[in-house]
Formats: structure tokens, sequence, C-alpha cells
């Protein structure tokens, strides 16, 4: 999306990356792809074929958007004369300590695009002067795309009757996303709203061992793992709540994206989440690790249809400001600060 809205703006883009469905899809909407892999931070191979095409194409700037990019990208553009280079943090997890990551940080970068304040303050904290900081927080398309072909239901994809309450969670199935947490706080919730499911979009390696605690928990009528789903943002718009258990977040778009499509959100109180979600006015933040207090908030949210309707207005009035227009304005700012800075 990003690199469509800088195109839009006049920008040259080429996108360096793995044989991916990414790569494919910007290469189908007439984006240049180039794949590129790299085995590891300290791939020389990967470093040097980077070199050869930042050179061939004279780029101005380069944008670093993952940590192994991070660590071969930044060398790469140096090493080719690159005029500026930008790094994207997304998670708010503190900075490593082990040596290579100490000096991944080290490295020369004009700027340091965070998605949060959360994750500038991780930043601040690993030693990055702020004036290398900039805030600059994910985007989201605020209208959901046209569906193309027949849309299914999510309760028919489940097989929930169609006035079923659903509660869905977008969310990789990682550890820091604290799925058992919503297990828990599902047996508590179904003990009071016994018609509600459970549905969770995305996959990862935990899918087996959820996928056992969740039917040792007498749970598998109830919450459905349906994986990654193309139409995923289409599926969570006709859910009747929004829930991430997460112990660690950036920012967390999915639930932007929820909030932008008028779905009622309750999640932890961590990283950038409380920067998208407000307690009480745009949603409901419980603690981390609390599946007590996450399920008090859902059994709100369901069962006090007005509170929640008054979330899901309030937070469509906040989402504007994660409109992906505003990213890329913001980001191409920051591409010409860091240009000016080396003029």
């Amino acid at each position: 999306m990003l690199a469509e809205r800088l195109a839009a703006r006049g920008v040259s883009n080429v996108l360096l990356a793995p044989p991916s469905p990414l790569l494919e899809r910007a290469q189908s909407r007439g984006l240049e792809g180039i794949p590129w892999r790299s085995a590891g931070d300290l791939d020389a191979l990967a470093l040097l074929r980077a070199v050869s095409i930042l050179r061939a194409r004279r780029v101005d700037v380069v944008h670093c958007h993952s940590a192994r990019a991070h660590a071969v990208g930044v060398p790469a553009a140096r090493i080719a004369g690159v005029r500026a280079v930008i790094v994207s943090r997304r998670v708010a997890e503190p900075v490593a300590q082990h040596p290579l990551s100490a000096l991944k940080y080290q490295l020369p970068v004009d700027r340091y695009l965070c998605v949060s304040r959360a994750v500038m303050e991780t930043l601040r904290a690993a030693g990055v002067p702020a004036s290398r900081l900039a805030l600059v927080p994910s985007g989201v398309v605020l209208s959901p795309p046209p569906v193309t072909g027949e849309q299914i239901s999510v309760r028919t994809l489940i097989g929930a009757p169609e006035l079923a309450p659903v509660v869905v969670t977008p969310a990789a199935l990682t550890a820091e996303k604290r799925h058992e947490d919503l297990l828990e706080a599902a047996q508590a919730v179904l003990r009071q709203v016994p018609e509600v499911r459970f549905v969770w979009l995305g996959e990862g390696p935990r899918r087996a061992e959820l996928e056992r605690l969740r039917d040792r928990l007498g749970l598998s009528q109830r919450v459905f793992l349906v994986g990654f789903r193309p139409d995923a943002r289409a599926l969570v718009a006709q859910c009747t709540v929004a829930a991430l258990a997460s112990e660690l977040e950036g920012i967390a778009t999915a639930l932007i994206e929820a909030q932008a499509d008028g779905v009622p959100v309750v999640a932890t109180r961590v990283g950038g989440i409380p920067e998208v979600v407000e307690d009480g006015v745009s949603g409901r933040l419980v603690p981390a690790r609390d599946p007590g207090a996450l399920a008090a908030a859902l059994i709100e949210a369901l069962t006090q249809q007005g509170r929640a309707l008054s979330w899901a207005e309030q937070a469509r009035l906040g989402v504007m400001q994660f409109d992906i227009e505003r990213t890329a304005e913001r980001t191409l700012e920051e591409y010409r600060r860091a240009l000016e800075g080396h003029s």
C-alpha cells in the first residue's frame, strides 16, 4: 500500500523481497519487484546482490521494513552510496541485548520510522538518539476494498446460527498473541453468553498446540481456527466484537481496520494499543495475561450493546489518523528530511 501511494506521488519504487505473495501482489499491481532473499543477518552474497541492484538503479533512498532488511540492507545501501537510509520499526519489544543486535543499532541509519510512541520508547531505551526517531503510524485503507465475487458469511463459514454473536481475533498464531488467554476467557464468557462463537483468523507455528488446548477445554464447537483468509477484513466486519489478547504489540493494524468498519474492540493495554483504543471511550482495554479481565470486558461488550455501539462510533472518528494516505505523506516527509541532511 505504501509503495502504491508513493508511486502516485511521483516516487519510483523498486521492491526487493523474497519470492512470496507480497512480491507477487506488488508485481501484479504494476510495481517493480525483484526477488531477493537473505539467509541471515551476515549473508554476504545477499548484501552484494543488494549493492549491485541499488547501484544499477541509482537509488536515492533505501527503506528497510524488517529486521533482516535492517541488518543487510543498511550496509548494502551505504556501500552502494545511497544518500538516505530509513528503517521501519513495528514491534514494541525491547531491543535484544546480544552483540549482533547491539551492532545493528549502531549502523548509520538516518531515520527510524516508529509505528507508535511505545515503539519510539523502546528505541530511546536502546540508546537511539531522539533526533533519528520519527512517529509514522502504520496506515490502513479506511474504506474496505470492494468484495469481488460472492462473499461468504462468517457464520456460514463456522456453521453458526445466523444471529449468533461472534468474537473475532485477527492475529498470527504466535506466542506473543496469547491465544491461550482467549481460550480461558472464552470459558467464562460462554457461561454468561452461551450462544457466542469465537473465530480466529490467521496462521502460525502454534496452531496444533492451540487446537489441542482448545479441544482439551471442550471448546471445539465454540472456538474456530479458520487460518489465513484473503477476505479476512470482510469477515471481521461481520463480527460482533474484535478481541486481541497480546502481551506485545507495535500498533495492531487489525484493530484499526475493525474500528474503521464499525466493530467494537476489546484488547490488552500493551505496546501501541492504547494509542489506538481509548479505554471506555473507543473500546475496552484490559491488562495482559489476565483472562478474567478479558472475559469481563467481552461479556460487557456482548451484553451492553448500547455501550459497545458507542465505542464503535467513537473509534470511527479516531481512525482517521491511521489513513494510509497520511502514512504515505508522513513517510515521504521523512524521506525528504533525510535527503536534506545529506545535501
